[in-house]
């Protein structure tokens, strides 16, 4: 649980908020209550060799490349 004065900090800042502020808050709080649940159920996973068949060797310049395209067309948008 949070301590005292945590939760005063807490409660003093929502009630600057805008209403707008509010709504973007509680969508933030979703997200974090979705992360730590996800944080808490990750378990890892042995792939086995999955790909060990497939020839996929790219390089940084390739991947640095084609971030820059997805990039600059989700800057179009």
């Amino acid at each position: 649980m949070l301590s005292s004065p945590i939760k005063q900090q807490v409660y003093q800042t929502i009630e600057k908020l805008p209403a707008r502020g509010l709504e973007d808050l509680v969508e933030f709080l979703d997200y974090l209550s979705f992360r730590y649940k996800v944080a808490r159920s990750e378990s890892n996973v042995a792939l086995g060799g999955l790909w060990k068949d497939v020839n996929f060797d790219v390089t940084d310049d390739e991947i640095r490349a084609l971030r820059q395209q997805v990039t600059n067309k989700l800057l179009q948008e």
